[in-house]
């Protein structure tokens, strides 16, 4: 066989996988003129210190957040690029690709027919709400931790299939980077027992033995937070109550699940959700899905039967979305990227179920097929459609937050980003309209009088800027940052004697502060016209 044949042969094998690529660049291609923006991009590549030191700077851990292979991947991007943002958003978009593709091996392992398990692939590819991980340079952590996780869950049914170690092995392997990528991965194990119901195995001491190395890996992860809450979603999840948290689950799921179904009004920031109807009906729709999910995994009664029923996809397709959803579902604000891993089990029902009535209709009329073969085609366009159009939303802070604006006007993060945006940009006007704006909104962000107090600085405007920053000390008080850019406000006024003692404040704050020390001795000399040395 010639290398072209060998090369066409693969093709052939291949096609679907092949496609899928083709499919992810083509849609979502608008995101390689992408930048950084000023939404966690900072945070994880530009400022990172990780980034600029030692390889084994990347184990640092970020408060409650723990992800070293991430850090990984910007480290490699960081050393071979610098900061040109093209190598990071092609990196994206070549996982969200291969994560497509994980998503049809991971089905057709798990017994899904290949066009049944291409269309589930394929709307994981196009739907925009996939659209923030694969064109954000942040929404890396979903990208790693979905491959990984999709493989290992793979490798899992492989080895339940020839109950071979060397798959066991290998999905224990994929698991632990799944959970290094992002800590949301450690609820996997959670999924495997799902894998087990599928296949029809029965409960036996050896399942959990089973599921023992996974708990292994998971624990010393876990523990890195000090509270599994913390180290799943980064943060604190405040005071817990269980009929709280089922209530506000039950209203993520209906949120996210929402946006699954139809994916309008799209937004990279949503406000904190809300209990409209009030706690006691979303408790109540939890117990009732509890309660539909246990009809569910009720044996059907049908023995013989050639294979999974709908009774158990449907519950198959339901569960792995709660289950991999559970750390976004406990989190508020939602967020269309805490729904990228989850989305594969609906996405499979879907493509069961299209699949399933093309075989009725071709049976039945001669036209019902091509008809719902246009009707599904014309959906994968339109999600494609609003995945193309969505992608460019990261070019900019300027772009993201403004976009945001667009779906809601009254999010203060959004004026206080875009404030600090124009104000990068030297549009001091439309900056101190943002930062204005965004204190009617919320007259507590600290954040925004002390950035709006620095341009009424850099406009030479001391008695504003003065204002600002008092107000700002008044809300955080141990910012050592705000009584040196006070200080300096002072001495741009004249008054040196109100500018040492901020600056003797902000050093006592921070001992050793450079720019404290540097503006104190400015203000001291006998000499006019020092400048502060304070940003």
């Amino acid at each position: 066989m010639t290398f072209t044949e060998k090369i066409t042969d693969l093709l052939k094998k291949n096609a679907f996988p092949v496609l899928l690529v083709l499919i992810v660049l083509a849609v979502l291609f608008p995101a390689l003129n992408n930048g950084f923006v000023d939404w966690d991009d900072v945070q994880y590549v530009v400022s990172n210190r990780a980034l600029r030191g030692s390889w084994l700077d990347v184990l640092t851990f970020f408060p409650g957040y723990y992800h070293p292979l991430t850090v990984l991947t910007y480290k490699l991007e960081f050393s071979l690029f610098g900061l040109q943002p093209l190598p990071y958003h092609l990196t994206n978009l070549l996982l969200h690709a291969a994560c497509c593709v994980a998503v049809y091996r991971f089905l057709s392992a798990l017994g899904a027919r290949p066009p049944s398990a291409f269309l589930a692939a394929l709307l994981f590819a196009v739907h925009p709400v996939h659209a923030e991980p694969a064109a954000w340079i942040s929404g890396r952590k979903e990208l790693l931790w979905g491959l990984f996780a999709f493989w290992s869950l793979t490798c899992y049914l492989r080895f339940l299939d020839g109950r071979c170690g060397r798959f066991l092995r290998w999905s224990l392997f994929f698991f632990l980077l799944a959970a290094l990528a992002k800590p949301a991965a450690l609820v996997l194990p959670l999924a495997l027992p799902l894998l087990d119901y599928y296949r029809g195995r029965r409960f036996s001491p050896g399942l959990l033995a089973e599921k023992a190395p996974y708990l292994l890996l998971a624990l010393p992860l876990l523990a890195l937070s000090g509270s599994p809450e913390g180290f799943l979603l980064g943060g604190g999840a405040g005071a817990f109550s269980f009929a709280g948290a089922a209530a506000s689950a039950a209203r993520s799921a209906l949120f996210y699940l929402g946006k699954l179904a139809v994916p309008v009004s799209l937004s990279a920031l949503y406000p904190a959700l809300t209990l409209p109807f009030g706690a006691g009906w979303y408790l109540l729709l939890f117990l009732a899905g509890c309660a539909a999910l246990g009809l569910l995994l009720r044996p059907a009664g049908r023995a013989g039967a050639p294979g999974p029923g709908w009774r158990k996809k449907t519950a198959f397709a339901v569960l792995f979305f709660f289950i991999t959803a559970l750390p976004g579902l406990i989190v508020s604000p939602p967020a269309d990227r805490y729904a990228y891993v989850p989305a594969a089990g609906l996405f499979f029902l879907y493509g069961e179920l299209v699949v399933h009535l093309f075989s009725l209709a071709s049976r039945r009329a001669r036209l019902l097929a091509p008809a719902l073969a246009l009707l599904v085609a014309a959906h994968c366009f339109a999600l494609a459609g609003a995945s193309f159009y969505r992608a460019p939303l990261w070019k900019d802070s300027l772009t993201l937050w403004t976009g945001v604006m667009e779906r809601n006007a009254l999010e203060p993060m959004a004026y206080y980003g875009r404030g600090n945006a124009y104000r990068a940009a030297g549009c001091y006007a439309a900056a101190l309209a943002d930062f204005t704006r965004c204190l009617e909104i919320d007259p507590g962000n600290w954040k925004a009088l002390s950035n709006r107090g620095r341009i009424y600085a850099e406009l030479k405007r001391p008695g504003p800027a003065l204002a600002d920053y008092s107000a700002a000390i008044a809300l955080s008080p141990s910012s050592a940052q705000l009584f040196l850019n006070r200080g300096n406000a002072y001495l741009l006024g004249g008054d040196r004697a109100l500018a040492v003692k901020d600056y003797d404040r902000a050093l006592a704050l921070a001992p050793g502060l450079a720019q404290a020390e540097a503006s104190r001795r400015a203000a001291l000399a006998p000499r006019a016209g020092s400048k502060p040395a304070g940003r």
